[in-house]
C-alpha cells in the first residue's frame, strides 16, 4: 500500500508540474480553455447532442443517452471507490514537497468541482458520446457513401478518428489547465468512455426492453449509486470528503456549483434513464412513422428538440437551490422529462402535423 500511496503521489506531482507549465506558457489561455472545458461540459450531452441527434435518426439518439448514461453511473461509483484527488486542492494538501514550495496553480470560475477526481468525468463522458457520434457517421455516412471509393472511405474514416483523438486531448488539456483534474485521470477517462460507449452500442436489443424492464433499470442505476455510498459510510468511509475539500481550498466560494456534486449527477442520469424508458415505450412513440418525415417536418423536429433542451436549462437555473433534497427531486424530474417530450411528445406533434397534411392533400 506504501508503494501505491507513492506512486500516486509522484503522478500528482509530476501533473502538477505539467499544469503549472501549460498555465506559465498561456497566461492568456483561460477564455479559451475554460470555453473547451465548458462546451465538454456532460450537461450538454442531455440538452443538445441527443435533442438533436436523436432528431436525425432516433436509434442513434437513443444509443446516445444510453451511453451517457451508462458512462455517468459507472463514473460517478468509480468516484467514490477510487477516492482521486483534484490538484488545486492537493497541492495543498500534499507533504510531498517537504520544504519547497509546490508549484504555483491558477484556479479559475470552473476549477473548483466538489467531486473524487478519478476518472475524469468530462474526458470519459465526451470520450464515450463522441466515439458513438463519430462511428456513427462513418458507418451510417462514410461507409455506405456511393460516391466515395474505398480509399476515400477510409481517408475520411481516419481523418474523423484523428479530429475525435485531436479533441480528446483538447479536453484532457482543457480540464488539466483549469487544475480540476491530473494526466492520469484524464487518460483514464478517456479509455473508460470507449469501453463503456462499444459495450452499449454493441447492441440495440436493451431499446426494445418493457416498461417493466425499464422501471427496473431506473431503479437499479438509482439505487446502486445510492447502495455504494451507503456502503462507504458502513465501513466508515466518507464520501463526502471532497467536498469539504474543494469548500477549504477553493480560492473564489462563488467558484463552488451544487451541479458539480455527485448527488446532483445522480439525480440527472437516473431521471434521464426513467424518461429514456417511458418515451420509447409509450403509446405516442409506437404510433409515429418516421418515414413520412419529409425534410420541412425533420427541420421542424430538430428545431423543436433543440428548444426542449434549451428551456430544460433556463428551468434548471430557475429551480431553487437552498434546500438540497428540493433540489435533487426537481432535478430528477427535470430530467425525466426532458428524455420523453424529445422522444415521444414532440415528434408525435410532428407526426399529427404530418398526418394532417397529408389528408388536405
Amino acid at each position: 500500500m506504501e508503494t501505491l500511496t507513492q506512486q500516486l503521489e509522484t503522478m500528482y506531482q509530476v501533473s502538477v508540474g505539467l499544469i503549472s507549465t501549460l498555465q506559465n506558457i498561456f497566461p492568456g489561455g483561460e477564455e479559451f480553455f475554460v470555453g473547451v472545458s465548458k462546451f465538454a461540459d456532460p450537461k450538454y450531452v442531455f440538452t443538445v447532442h441527443f435533442p438533436i441527434l436523436f432528431s436525425l435518426h432516433w436509434v442513434i439518439g437513443v444509443q446516445l443517452l444510453g451511453t451517457v448514461i451508462v458512462a455517468e453511473w459507472s463514473n460517478q461509483i468509480l468516484k467514490w471507490l477510487m477516492k482521486g484527488e483534484r490538484p488545486y486542492w492537493w497541492v495543498h494538501e500534499t507533504k510531498s514537497y517537504n520544504a519547497t514550495l509546490p508549484p504555483e496553480i491558477i484556479q479559475f470560475s470552473s476549477t473548483c468541482e466538489t467531486g473524487p477526481g478519478t476518472p475524469s468525468g468530462h474526458s470519459m463522458v465526451m470520450s464515450a458520446v463522441w466515439y458513438v457520434i463519430v462511428n456513427s457517421v462513418i458507418q451510417k455516412v462514410v461507409r455506405q457513401s456511393n460516391r466515395l471509393t474505398s480509399f476515400q472511405k477510409d481517408f475520411v474514416s481516419n481523418s474523423l478518428w484523428t479530429i475525435y483523438g485531436m479533441f480528446m486531448m483538447l479536453v484532457a488539456l482543457s480540464r488539466m489547465y483549469i487544475a480540476a483534474h491530473f494526466l492520469h485521470q484524464c487518460v483514464l477517462g478517456v479509455a473508460l468512455g470507449i469501453i463503456v460507449a462499444r459495450t452499449v452500442c454493441g447492441s440495440s436489443k436493451w431499446i426494445n426492453m418493457s416498461r417493466s424492464s425499464w422501471y427496473g433499470a431506473s431503479a437499479i442505476v438509482l439505487f446502486s449509486a445510492l447502495s455504494t455510498y451507503v456502503c462507504l459510510l458502513a465501513v466508515g468511509g466518507d464520501p463526502a470528503w471532497s467536498i469539504r475539500r474543494a469548500v477549504r481550498w477553493c480560492a473564489k466560494r462563488e467558484y463552488i456549483h451544487v451541479d458539480t456534486t455527485p448527488f446532483y449527477s445522480l439525480a440527472r442520469y437516473s431521471g434521464a434513464t426513467l424518461g429514456l424508458g417511458l418515451g420509447v415505450t409509450s403509446s405516442a412513440m409506437k404510433k409515429i412513422d418516421r418515414s413520412k418525415f419529409n425534410m420541412k417536418a425533420t427541420i421542424g423536429l430538430i428545431f423543436l428538440c433543440f428548444l426542449a433542451g434549451k428551456m430544460t436549462e433556463v428551468a434548471h437555473v430557475l429551480i431553487p437551490k437552498e434546500i438540497d433534497i428540493v433540489f435533487y427531486t426537481l432535478e430528477f424530474l427535470l430530467n425525466a422529462a426532458l428524455p420523453y417530450v424529445v422522444i415521444s411528445s414532440v415528434p408525435y406533434f410532428i407526426h399529427l402535423g404530418v398526418a394532417n397534411k397529408s389528408k388536405r392533400s
